[in-house]
């Protein structure tokens, strides 16, 4: 029996990888195949591709070419640098990390009603803006002056939808409750944990083996579930000193930690930290809370308690963006939504281009922003030509090239504060 042979190329694994072929080389091999295979029955066949040869070659280049190319994209997913998805998951779980699922959008408010009467968890608000439904968390009792501070959640889960002030309203109604004052905007949620986010956190897993340093404790802490983000720094010397862009107090000998996580206690938070910590290290107190932790593990009782002392879901430092586009006859309809919408996303969760040649990381606690990374973003949607970009601390800026946020600065890009103007060129 002879060996089959084919004229269609084969992919072949070289030092660099996957070698595989473009789908008209493919086809030009396939239809060799057939004008051979029929030149040995004495047939002539032509390769026009409107012969129904032509159409079988076709074809089967097109399933042949896919394959080649599906092998190549399940080849890529071995890389960390370049795996997403579920394959990316299964390498997390190589270091015992796991995605961070979405958190949800909250606003606080205040609940009007009769004095002594329980506005049960779960009550609804709506939003009169977009008629996006909010929920409370907890039950809350009405107070001698008929209110009660509630916290409302979105329903879904993601960053939005959002909430202006004084714009929420009773959705179903309850005994004995009258009304709703939200005198502040909503807080964003966060989505599903992006590839690129998540890929940064593995590599930073790697530290969680180790015990004492800054990195090892920063390791631990995002590797909490519902952690969104955290900064820590670690202050050596024998002085005190004023670190950052807000030149924030450090003792010396001690460690500033800033945690961003709004669905976790801070007692969670707390034992991962202790779980790092060297002996005799001390903390920052500026802006922090105190948890007092327990070691069950090591003692009998009575347990040594240790205060634990970090920052703990700052206040959101509001940031700027002014986008500047082209005006040209292409530019479509809703270009400053589109524009808001990719620039608040690659802010919240960093963007990274399809062949994977340019990356925006997302903005963190202590990290700097630089407001020309996103037009990569905006050019990305195709049709948006951006001329200038700026960012600042105020609404609309017209000057600010990067803004770099202070260790105890958690950043906040609203797609409202992001201001697109259609400019002439």
């Amino acid at each position: 029996m002879t060996t089959p042979t084919t004229n269609v190329p084969l992919p072949v694994f070289t030092p660099t990888g996957l070698q595989i072929n473009s789908e008209q080389s493919i086809l030009t091999g396939m239809l060799q195949d057939y004008v051979q295979a029929f030149a040995a029955t004495g047939k002539t066949l032509t390769n026009a591709l409107t012969t129904p040869q032509g159409q079988l070659a076709s074809a089967q280049s097109y399933m042949v070419a896919n394959f080649q190319a599906a092998m190549a994209y399940f080849l890529s997913q071995v890389d960390p640098a370049t795996a997403q998805g579920a394959f990316q998951d299964a390498l997390g779980l190589i270091y015992f990390i796991t995605r961070q699922a979405a958190t949800y959008a909250t606003v606080p408010a205040t609940v009007y009603g009769t004095p002594g009467a329980t506005l049960p968890a779960g009550s609804q608000a709506q939003s009169s803006v977009d008629g996006s439904i909010w929920t409370t968390q907890a039950a809350a009792i009405y107070n001698s002056l008929s209110q009660a501070p509630v916290t409302f959640q979105a329903t879904v889960a993601g960053p939005g939808p959002t909430v202006a002030p004084n714009t929420l309203a009773i959705y179903q109604q309850v005994p004995s409750w009258t009304g709703i004052a939200n005198t502040a905007s909503s807080t964003p949620g966060t989505p599903v944990e992006s590839r690129q986010s998540f890929e940064t956190r593995r590599a930073a897993s790697v530290q969680i083996g180790g015990i004492g340093q800054a990195a090892n404790v920063q390791a631990a802490i995002l590797n909490t579930p519902g952690v969104t983000d955290a900064f820590v720094y670690n202050n050596g010397s024998n002085s005190a000193i004023n670190y950052g862009a807000t030149a924030y107090p450090i003792p010396a000998h001690s460690v500033a930690i800033n945690v961003t996580a709004p669905d976790v206690s801070s007692a969670v938070i707390a034992a991962a930290i202790h779980s790092k910590l060297d002996c005799g290290c001390g903390f920052s107190s500026q802006s922090c809370v105190t948890v007092n932790v327990q070691d069950t593990v090591n003692y009998a009782p009575p347990y040594p308690t240790y205060p634990i002392i970090f920052m703990f879901n700052q206040p959101p430092t509001p940031l700027y963006m002014t986008v500047n586009v082209a005006n040209l006859s292409t530019l479509p309809a809703d270009y400053a939504a589109l524009v808001q919408q990719a620039v608040a996303s690659a802010f919240a969760n960093g963007w990274v281009s399809q062949d994977g040649t340019i990356s925006v990381p997302r903005a963190r606690i202590g990290g700097q922003i630089v407001a020309s990374e996103y037009a990569a973003t905006i050019l990305a949607l195709g049709s948006i030509t951006p001329v200038s970009i700026f960012i600042g601390t105020t609404a609309a800026p017209t000057s600010g090239t990067s803004v770099t946020m202070g260790i105890d600065q958690q950043p906040q890009l609203l797609a409202a504060n992001v201001t697109v103007n259609a400019v002439s060129i």
